[in-house]
């Protein structure tokens, strides 16, 4: 009785080993960049977009690319601190909309006037610049 009480003890152990080395697969992250600046110009990436276009600019992205299994999505969406959260957020659904498969946003608010950041090169001039996130 005794011998069959330890195999089952090891048989366990042994067990949960195997299924916590599954879980803990290398996750890689897919980054889809946008910015919004305090006129409400919305840029995903480079490429102006217009508010009703986004979920399908997302969705370019995301089938224009190579899948990569067990591969998280990532929205960072660098948005003018002077906007209404709610507009940030309603940007953020239409991201979703496009694609929400393993998919998380993070949000950084800055001063988009004194940063002087504009236009589609919008990404290289926030290069060095440090700021706090909102995780979501």
């Amino acid at each position: 009785m005794m011998k069959k009480i330890i195999t089952i003890v090891v048989l366990v152990l042994i067990s949960t080993k195997f299924i916590a080395q599954t879980n803990e697969q290398n996750e890689t992250n897919f980054y889809i960049n946008v910015f919004i600046n305090e006129s409400k110009d919305i840029r995903i990436e480079s490429n102006l977009v217009k508010f009703e276009n986004i979920d399908q600019k997302v969705k370019k992205i995301m089938y224009d690319r190579t899948f990569k299994l067990d591969e998280n999505v990532t929205y960072r969406v660098f948005a003018d601190k002077n906007l209404m959260l709610g507009y940030i957020m309603d940007v953020e659904q239409k991201m979703f909309d496009g694609y929400n498969q393993n998919a998380r946003r993070e949000r950084y608010l800055l001063d988009t006037v004194y940063l002087e950041l504009d236009g589609p090169n919008w990404l290289k001039k926030l290069e060095g610049v440090k700021f706090d996130t909102i995780k979501g």
